[in-house]
């Protein structure tokens, strides 16, 4: 097996928006090169992972020279993507995070993805911008495009194309073949990192509402796993990641909120309680008993009231950051 493990100048992407919601959290970019697209059939025969680094990017890679080598790639794979608290991927959901976790069931092996936050891009194009109407296909490629990215590539061949490239490599391996495989995963992973500006397309604030956000405190880490408005309360649920403290069984029940956590598997829910009538729900601040400068901002606060939706509107942005106080108040009240 062939480990290639650099380090690039470019700078991982970032904006205020995004900083606030991953700021604190063990980020990584990934994709995976196979000899077929059945996981029953195929094999996993490049793994690329680019993380952020002191002054740029990490790109590592782990390139299988055959059959044999599979389950050793697993296990380096696993290790480096079971690191992220939140990994960033285009279709992943769909194909890469299936396949990498079929292969290691194949192998009798720990599922990787170890209760990290998965954001898939694709989902993002698709659900959170305008561009299934301005693109004929939101394949990675026409995004890059679009995003003014394709510039980028120095690697210029498909997915097919690299299956059989590696099929070739096997029967007879050769520096330029191997040269071209590994090009072709870095490049996509290294688009892939220059993708998330596709985030600036979107409202990052409902992106996180929908799919994911993380919520520190301390050396605590929560995945909000997702959120809604049902009705006249503010739902979420998620896990906890990490802590050094225990994770104890607790509940709180009161006027101000309800929260519930699950020592067994560190899942957690909570219902905060809001008033609404006539297609308006909003939150009373001062019940609820949570601050921040943020939630008092702007013209949806009023006379100790936050909207949260009116008609059709919903305010993302606040809805998240009740969840992420509402959380770390009752992780105070479990561990004072």
């Amino acid at each position: 097996m062939r480990i290639v493990d650099e380090h690039y100048d470019e700078a991982f992407y970032t904006s205020e928006v995004f900083e606030r919601y991953f700021g604190d959290a063990r980020l990584a970019v990934f994709d995976i090169e196979t000899s077929g697209l059945s996981p029953a059939r195929s094999k996993i025969v490049i793994g690329g992972a680019l993380t952020p680094d002191v002054g740029g990017c990490r790109l590592r890679q782990f390139f299988s020279e055959g059959a044999h080598e599979e389950r050793d790639l697993l296990a380096l794979y696993a290790d480096v993507l079971n690191g992220a608290d939140v990994v960033f991927s285009y279709n992943g959901d769909a194909f890469d995070i299936p396949f990498v976790n079929a292969r290691l069931r194949e192998r009798r092996m720990e599922a990787a993805f170890a209760g990290c936050l998965s954001i898939d891009l694709y989902k993002v194009a698709r659900n959170f911008t305008g561009l299934r109407g301005k693109l004929p296909n939101l394949k990675q490629k026409s995004v890059e495009d679009y995003l003014g990215l394709w510039k980028n590539r120095t690697d210029r061949i498909s997915g097919a194309d690299s299956v059989s490239l590696y099929y070739e490599y096997l029967a007879a391996p050769t520096p330029d073949l191997l040269r071209r495989l590994l090009l072709h995963n870095s490049d996509d992973v290294r688009q892939l990192t220059r993708l998330l500006r596709l985030l600036d397309e979107a409202d990052m604030h409902a992106v996180a509402f929908h799919m994911g956000f993380p919520v520190s405190h301390g050396d605590a880490l929560l995945i909000v796993e997702g959120a809604r408005l049902k009705g006249n309360a503010l739902e979420a649920w998620g896990r906890c990641l990490r802590s050094s403290r225990p994770l104890l069984e607790h509940s709180l029940y009161g006027e101000a909120f309800q929260a519930f956590f699950r020592e067994a598997d560190g899942s957690f829910a909570l219902k905060l309680p809001c008033v609404g009538a006539n297609g308006l729900v909003a939150a009373d601040l001062d019940g609820l008993g949570l601050e921040h400068p943020r939630l008092e901002d702007g013209a949806a606060a009023s006379d100790g009231f936050l909207t949260l939706k009116h008609r059709s509107w919903l305010n993302y942005e606040k809805a998240n950051l009740l969840v992420g106080l509402a959380l770390k108040k009752t992780l105070d009240l479990m561990w004072r």
